[in-house]
């Protein structure tokens, strides 16, 4: 438990990013599940009609299903996590995984609407998403 606090504390202090004007339109957020599929997201977290894959049960601690948690998270702690991974998990920096940061702000504002984003709707936005190399 005490690392879960550290972590949180953590991200709360660093997360202090201004989101864009645009956050949370829906062309941010299509974009942004574009963005999710195309860095392989669902990969760990699922996505909507996307179970994760197999692997990502090995991982410790597990990857959080994201529509539970996108209520809890602000856009400027999401983008902070995406951004820069959490230490100790399986969160890379996708930072370093060559997003930039309107990415990113796209993928957070993806996030906080995942939990009401239909399985048709995630399907046609990134129908065309290509894997990041």
């Amino acid at each position: 438990m005490g690392l879960t606090r550290v972590r949180t504390a953590s991200i709360n202090r660093h997360a202090n990013d201004n989101p864009p004007a645009s956050f949370g339109d829906a062309t941010m957020v299509q974009a942004g599940a574009k963005a999710y599929a195309s860095f392989g997201c669902a990969n760990c977290h699922g996505a909507p009609g996307v179970k994760w894959l197999k692997y990502s049960e090995g991982l410790h601690p597990d990857p959080p299903d994201l529509k539970e948690v996108a209520g809890e998270l602000s856009p400027a702690q999401l983008f902070w996590v995406i951004k820069n991974g959490i230490n100790m998990t399986g969160m890379p920096s996708f930072a370093q995984a060559g997003a930039q940061d309107g990415e990113i702000w796209s993928i957070a504002a993806f996030v906080k609407k995942l939990p009401s984003v239909s399985d048709a709707d995630y399907k046609t936005w990134t129908a065309s998403a290509e894997p990041k190399q």
